[in-house]
């Protein structure tokens, strides 16, 4: 498995436009729900980002038998990020 880095450069792309959309609505007092919704959009986008590199990481140290660690741990580690 390896990272699709241009899934993330695109989901990072996104995430930017949609904090940018955030900053522009508060500017000209835009509704608070409407904003949150973006904001809300824009944690999702980074939440996936982080969530495709932790598998990414994972899926590396469990192919590397010279490195190999207790699943659990690696899990712990990495829910631990999120």
């Amino acid at each position: 498995m390896s990272l699709d880095l241009a899934s993330v450069h695109t989901r990072l792309v996104k995430a930017q436009g949609q904090i940018g959309a955030v900053d522009r609505m508060i500017a000209s007092g835009d509704s608070v729900e409407r904003i949150l919704v973006q904001i809300n959009a824009a944690k999702s986008a980074l939440h996936k980002v982080a969530q495709m590199i932790s598998e990414e990481a994972i899926a590396d140290y469990l192919g590397n038998d010279e490195d190999k660690e207790d699943v659990k741990v690696i899990i712990e580690r990495f829910s631990s990020l999120l």
